[in-house]
């Protein structure tokens, strides 16, 4: 009876986490960038961000200031072909609503690259940020991003070297973090059933 009490405390935590975590990509600016992932378009930038003037970047074929849903696993994204533009600053958000960060706030992640491999700056690499000649943001150097009890990361990077295609692309990876209690719990259940077969 102790068992199969424990055993529903954990499908019911892994439920609640299911349901209460969400993370959605907000905003994408891409700009051209030196070997290191710094700047080197400053205040050049094109962006999908609704308000903020600066040139185009069509995300998923979809329109300007769409916050895109993301899934555990890898989640792909395909930009228009921009010559020259190899680096994404990528903002995310625990909702679906609009980009609404302050002008020039740094990015969350940073991706870039000359070939298929995707490439993250070092921390204090100045970086490109949102807004129309926004500046720059001294960059973290994260290689991940947590929202809510998800964690984020750059996983895959097609850039258009030569302009032999129309689009670039970047995949994110999204990987649930277990909630403590659910870890207990489960460690708890693992040590009953144990015990059961031993008995």
């Amino acid at each position: 009876m102790l068992r199969s009490s424990v055993l529903a405390g954990v499908v019911s935590l892994s439920l609640v986490a299911s349901a209460s975590a969400q993370a959605w990509l907000s905003g994408v600016v891409t700009y051209s960038s030196f070997s290191d992932g710094s700047t080197s378009s400053e205040p050049a930038e094109y962006d999908n961000i609704v308000g903020t003037n600066n040139s185009e970047l069509i995300v998923n074929s979809a329109a300007r200031g769409t916050t895109f849903a993301l899934t555990p696993g890898v989640n792909n994204f395909t930009t228009r072909y921009i010559s020259g533009y190899q680096s994404f600053s990528l903002y995310f958000s625990s909702t679906s609503a609009a980009f609404s960060r302050p002008f020039a706030s740094a990015p969350d992640l940073v991706v870039y690259g000359y070939t298929n491999i995707p490439l993250t700056p070092a921390a204090g690499i100045a970086v490109q940020n949102n807004g129309q000649f926004s500046g720059t943001s001294p960059y973290s150097g994260a290689t991940t991003y947590t929202v809510g009890n998800y964690e984020l990361s750059v996983s895959g990077l097609v850039i258009n070297v030569g302009g032999t295609n129309t689009s670039n692309t970047f995949q994110i990876t999204m990987r649930e973090i277990p909630a403590p209690g659910a870890l207990g719990l489960m460690s708890v259940a693992g040590l009953l059933a144990s015990r059961r077969r031993r008995a």
